[in-house]
Protein backbone atom coordinates (compact mmCIF):
# COMPACT_ATOMS: atom_id res chain seq x y z
CA UNK A 1 0.00 0.00 0.00
CA UNK A 2 2.99 2.50 0.79
CA UNK A 3 4.16 1.53 -2.70
CA UNK A 4 1.06 2.59 -4.42
CA UNK A 5 0.47 5.96 -2.06
CA UNK A 6 4.32 6.49 -3.50
CA UNK A 7 3.82 5.68 -6.66
CA UNK A 8 0.62 7.54 -7.18
CA UNK A 9 2.63 10.90 -5.46
CA UNK A 10 5.37 10.62 -8.83
CA UNK A 11 2.69 10.45 -11.11
CA UNK A 12 0.89 13.87 -9.91
CA UNK A 13 4.27 15.32 -9.53
CA UNK A 14 5.25 14.66 -12.68
CA UNK A 15 2.38 15.37 -14.38
CA UNK A 16 2.47 19.02 -12.99
CA UNK A 17 5.95 19.10 -14.16
CA UNK A 18 5.15 18.34 -17.83
CA UNK A 19 2.01 21.15 -17.56
CA UNK A 20 4.56 23.54 -16.11
CA UNK A 21 7.23 22.70 -18.93
CA UNK A 22 4.46 22.71 -21.82
CA UNK A 23 3.50 26.16 -20.54
CA UNK A 24 6.41 27.73 -20.80
CA UNK A 25 7.28 26.34 -24.15
CA UNK A 26 4.01 27.45 -25.53
CA UNK A 27 5.29 31.36 -24.07
CA UNK A 28 8.22 31.48 -25.74
CA UNK A 29 6.76 30.23 -29.09
CA UNK A 30 4.01 33.22 -28.39
CA UNK A 31 6.98 35.63 -28.04
CA UNK A 32 8.83 34.43 -31.05
CA UNK A 33 5.93 34.83 -33.37
CA UNK A 34 5.82 37.99 -31.88
CA UNK A 35 9.06 39.11 -32.23
CA UNK A 36 9.39 37.87 -35.84
CA UNK A 37 5.58 40.16 -36.32
CA UNK A 38 7.49 43.36 -35.02
CA UNK A 39 10.63 42.82 -37.28
CA UNK A 40 8.61 41.90 -40.84
CA UNK A 41 6.50 45.38 -39.68
CA UNK A 42 9.66 47.20 -39.03
CA UNK A 43 11.59 46.15 -42.51
CA UNK A 44 8.39 46.60 -44.44
CA UNK A 45 7.76 50.16 -43.52
CA UNK A 46 11.25 51.60 -43.95
CA UNK A 47 11.21 50.43 -47.08
CA UNK A 48 10.46 54.00 -48.86
CA UNK A 49 12.79 57.00 -50.27
CA UNK A 50 13.85 57.81 -46.49
CA UNK A 51 17.30 56.80 -47.15
CA UNK A 52 19.83 57.18 -43.93
CA UNK A 53 22.40 59.95 -44.26
CA UNK A 54 25.26 58.22 -45.95
CA UNK A 55 23.49 55.13 -47.77
CA UNK A 56 23.72 54.96 -51.84
CA UNK A 57 21.15 53.20 -53.94
CA UNK A 58 21.81 49.85 -54.67
CA UNK A 59 22.31 50.31 -58.39
CA UNK A 60 25.36 53.12 -57.78
CA UNK A 61 27.11 50.49 -55.49
CA UNK A 62 26.61 47.95 -58.08
CA UNK A 63 28.41 50.24 -60.37
CA UNK A 64 31.10 51.27 -58.42
CA UNK A 65 30.06 54.78 -57.43
CA UNK A 66 32.95 57.05 -57.17
CA UNK A 67 32.92 60.82 -56.47
CA UNK A 68 33.41 63.29 -58.52
CA UNK A 69 36.80 63.99 -59.72
CA UNK A 70 38.92 67.18 -59.93
CA UNK A 71 39.41 67.94 -63.24
CA UNK A 72 42.25 70.60 -64.16
CA UNK A 73 44.42 71.77 -67.12
CA UNK A 74 47.20 68.96 -68.12
CA UNK A 75 49.93 71.60 -67.42
CA UNK A 76 49.40 70.89 -63.82
CA UNK A 77 50.68 67.76 -61.98
CA UNK A 78 47.91 65.17 -63.04
CA UNK A 79 46.92 62.70 -59.22
CA UNK A 80 45.39 59.87 -58.94
CA UNK A 81 41.74 60.90 -57.18
CA UNK A 82 41.14 59.60 -53.83
CA UNK A 83 38.99 56.93 -52.81
CA UNK A 84 35.75 57.19 -51.64
CA UNK A 85 36.69 57.34 -48.43
CA UNK A 86 40.50 58.59 -48.19
CA UNK A 87 41.40 60.65 -45.30
CA UNK A 88 42.72 63.91 -44.94
CA UNK A 89 46.82 63.59 -45.64
CA UNK A 90 48.84 66.82 -43.83
CA UNK A 91 52.22 68.76 -44.82
CA UNK A 92 53.30 69.96 -41.23
CA UNK A 93 55.42 73.13 -41.21
CA UNK A 94 56.65 75.29 -38.46
CA UNK A 95 57.66 79.08 -37.99
CA UNK A 96 59.10 81.42 -35.22
CA UNK A 97 59.88 85.28 -37.12
CA UNK A 98 59.99 88.57 -35.80
CA UNK A 99 57.29 90.89 -36.77
CA UNK A 100 55.84 94.26 -36.49
CA UNK A 101 55.17 93.87 -33.18
CA UNK A 102 55.00 97.93 -32.56
CA UNK A 103 56.26 97.68 -29.21
CA UNK A 104 53.67 94.94 -27.53
CA UNK A 105 55.48 91.97 -29.05
CA UNK A 106 58.51 91.16 -31.75
CA UNK A 107 58.02 87.29 -32.10
CA UNK A 108 55.41 85.42 -33.83
CA UNK A 109 55.49 81.79 -33.50
CA UNK A 110 53.06 79.57 -35.97
CA UNK A 111 52.71 75.66 -36.65
CA UNK A 112 50.67 75.09 -39.82
CA UNK A 113 48.90 71.84 -41.05
CA UNK A 114 47.93 71.76 -44.98
CA UNK A 115 45.31 69.57 -45.96
CA UNK A 116 44.82 67.65 -49.22
CA UNK A 117 42.79 64.27 -49.67
CA UNK A 118 45.59 63.98 -52.75
CA UNK A 119 48.57 62.04 -51.26
CA UNK A 120 50.85 63.06 -54.41
CA UNK A 121 50.56 66.86 -53.40
CA UNK A 122 51.54 66.24 -50.05
CA UNK A 123 54.59 64.63 -50.98
CA UNK A 124 55.14 67.11 -53.65
CA UNK A 125 54.90 70.02 -51.26
CA UNK A 126 57.81 68.59 -49.31
CA UNK A 127 59.86 69.05 -52.83
CA UNK A 128 59.00 72.87 -52.52
CA UNK A 129 59.21 73.34 -49.01
CA UNK A 130 62.40 75.44 -49.22
CA UNK A 131 59.47 77.84 -51.53
CA UNK A 132 57.30 77.70 -49.21
CA UNK A 133 59.54 78.61 -46.01
CA UNK A 134 60.59 81.30 -48.04
CA UNK A 135 57.27 82.97 -49.12
CA UNK A 136 55.60 82.28 -45.78
CA UNK A 137 58.28 84.02 -43.91
CA UNK A 138 58.14 86.85 -45.81
CA UNK A 139 54.37 87.34 -44.83
CA UNK A 140 54.58 86.80 -41.43
CA UNK A 141 57.35 89.31 -40.95
CA UNK A 142 55.18 91.28 -42.79
CA UNK A 143 52.34 91.47 -40.14
CA UNK A 144 51.43 94.16 -37.41
CA UNK A 145 50.64 93.25 -34.18
CA UNK A 146 47.62 95.84 -34.65
CA UNK A 147 46.06 93.16 -37.32
CA UNK A 148 46.43 89.72 -35.57
CA UNK A 149 45.62 90.98 -32.42
CA UNK A 150 41.90 91.45 -33.60
CA UNK A 151 39.62 88.63 -33.09
CA UNK A 152 39.49 87.89 -36.65
CA UNK A 153 43.49 88.50 -36.82
CA UNK A 154 44.22 84.75 -36.75
CA UNK A 155 41.79 83.64 -39.32
CA UNK A 156 43.30 86.73 -41.80
CA UNK A 157 46.06 85.35 -41.67
CA UNK A 158 45.21 81.52 -42.21
CA UNK A 159 43.27 82.70 -45.27
CA UNK A 160 46.67 84.52 -46.43
CA UNK A 161 48.86 81.69 -45.82
CA UNK A 162 46.88 79.37 -47.89
CA UNK A 163 46.85 82.02 -50.60
CA UNK A 164 50.29 81.87 -50.59
CA UNK A 165 51.01 78.06 -50.50
CA UNK A 166 48.85 77.83 -53.25
CA UNK A 167 50.60 80.13 -55.39
CA UNK A 168 53.74 78.65 -54.89
CA UNK A 169 52.19 75.56 -55.45
CA UNK A 170 50.61 77.11 -59.15
CA UNK A 171 54.35 78.05 -60.04
CA UNK A 172 55.37 74.64 -59.36
CA UNK A 173 52.89 72.70 -61.56
CA UNK A 174 50.65 71.78 -58.52
CA UNK A 175 47.00 72.81 -59.31
CA UNK A 176 46.26 75.12 -56.59
CA UNK A 177 42.85 74.03 -55.03
CA UNK A 178 44.33 70.88 -54.44
CA UNK A 179 45.64 72.58 -51.16
CA UNK A 180 42.24 72.19 -49.62
CA UNK A 181 42.89 74.29 -46.39
CA UNK A 182 45.49 74.88 -44.22
CA UNK A 183 45.25 75.35 -39.83
CA UNK A 184 47.14 77.06 -37.33
CA UNK A 185 47.78 74.72 -34.71
CA UNK A 186 49.73 76.62 -32.76
CA UNK A 187 49.57 80.70 -33.27
CA UNK A 188 51.63 82.73 -30.44
CA UNK A 189 52.51 86.40 -30.22
CA UNK A 190 55.47 87.67 -27.73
Amino acid sequence: MAKDVAQETEGQEAKKGGKGLLIVLILVIVLLIAGMGVMAWMLMSGGGDDKAEGEQPVAEEAAGFQPPQVQYSPQFKQYPPPGPDAQPQYFEMKFVVNFKGEGKARFLAVDLKFMSRFTGVVEDMEHIRPILLNDITLLLRQQTYTELAQDNGPELLREKILQTARAAAETNRIYPDLIENVFLTRFVMQ
